[in-house]
């Protein structure tokens, strides 16, 4: 059928039209083949990547070799999306299977975390109110000349202030090193 299809419409003859034509036969057909292996969603992806595979090639093969192509086509399209499944099922897994696996450096890290914590804020309780202020607010949502505003300072002012401050917890946090 698709070889008398191929030829019957001109497909190979580059007759106007006969190639949209057998595209339109075959789509529904991929389509139906490939959506119980990878879902319908994937099966229309896939069917159009077969299609454009075929539309490729038409021209250069034999009306009467055309059903086994399309055939090979679909089937390669089939064992390719069955490897993509097959390889994404080793590679993850269920997120509640995760969730109850214990991370072993845990421990580690939160005492890591909990020590920068306190460093962090010792550091910024050492600081001048004027420098944690100018370091703090934009944190708040507080603009650099709202600041300066604020603290009756100019804007190289807050700009200085926001630089010294974040070298003095450079310096402390390099220490943790």
């Amino acid at each position: 059928m698709l070889a008398q299809t191929a030829s019957r419409n001109g497909v190979q003859s580059r007759a106007p039209g006969a190639l949209d034509v057998l595209l339109a036969r075959l789509r529904p057909s991929f389509v139906a083949y490939f959506a119980p292996i990878m879902g319908q969603d994937d099966a229309e992806d896939a069917a159009q990547v077969a299609l454009l595979s075929i539309m490729r090639t038409v021209r250069g093969f034999a009306a009467d070799r055309a059903l086994g192509y399309v055939l090979a086509v679909a089937s390669h399209h089939v064992a390719k999306a069955r490897r993509r499944h097959a390889h994404a099922k080793r590679r993850y897994v269920p997120l509640e299977l995760a969730e109850t696996i214990e991370w072993p450096v845990a421990a580690d890290r939160d005492t890591e975390y909990h020590e920068l914590t306190r460093a962090l804020r010792a550091s910024l309780a050492a600081l001048p109110p004027e420098r944690r202020e100018a370091l703090l607010e934009p944190l708040k949502g507080v603009t650099s000349s709202t600041l300066a505003a604020q603290q009756h300072v100019s804007l190289a002012t807050v700009r200085s202030r926001r630089r010294r401050a974040r070298k003095s917890l450079h310096a402390a946090l390099a220490s943790l090193r």
